[in-house]
């Protein structure tokens, strides 16, 4: 008597018993996930370039850094101080000389040149008085200076002299800025207010 044909239903279990056997557990210790060797390659070279290329850009920013520091310190650098030369005194003047060379240099210097007029302001024998005068006098922007009349007088003069002052008005003009120093000059005690200065024709020495 032949052995009956097993059912379906035991041919559909026996056939997911072997599928599962055949399958790896999900769980099971042990699982490793490979990667192609090229690909492991690729990203150890990335990482590298990576690395190499931040250092390049800190070494570079530690160069700019320091090479700006350098040409800060030379730009800050002290530079002595150079002055420059006090103008040239104009033409038989001494206005623009500075205050400490004022005084007695136009005392022992006589500008005039023959043939030119000149301001007589004062002259007298009380030396100390037309000293005064003198630096009274270029205070006030004149230039003058002071020279011998006779073995026991001097003379203040104006040192600007004109070939004729009755018609120039620059000479015209000088004379009335003497007008007003002497006037400031009487206010302070002075013994005149210069009004009577008068011009005089220089022959030479």
């Amino acid at each position: 008597m032949t052995s009956p044909r097993p059912g379906l239903y035991e041919a559909l279990l026996k056939r997911r018993a072997e599928q599962a056997a055949e399958l790896p557990s999900a769980s099971g210790a042990g699982s490793v996930v490979r990667l192609p060797r090229g690909l492991v390659y690729v990203i150890a070279s990335l990482w590298g370039a990576t690395l190499i290329f931040a250092w390049s850009l800190g070494r570079g920013a530690g160069r700019t850094e320091g090479f700006e520091e350098a040409v800060q310190a030379i730009q800050t650098e002290s530079i002595p101080q150079v002055s420059p030369p006090p103008p040239p005194p104009e033409e038989g003047g001494l206005r623009f000389l500075p205050e400490s060379s004022r005084g007695r240099i136009g005392a022992a210097s006589d500008p005039r040149q023959a043939g030119l007029n000149y301001l007589v302001v004062q002259s007298g024998s009380n030396q100390k008085a037309l000293s005064e005068l003198l630096e009274h006098l270029q205070s006030e922007g004149l230039a003058a200076f002071m020279t011998s009349a006779t073995i026991s007088s001097s003379r203040v003069l104006l040192s600007e002299g004109f070939s004729a002052p009755k018609s120039d008005p620059r000479a015209v003009a000088l004379r009335n800025r003497l007008h007003r120093a002497g006037t400031i000059w009487k206010a302070a005690g002075g013994d005149s207010d210069l009004t009577d200065a008068y011009w005089e024709k220089f022959n030479g020495p």
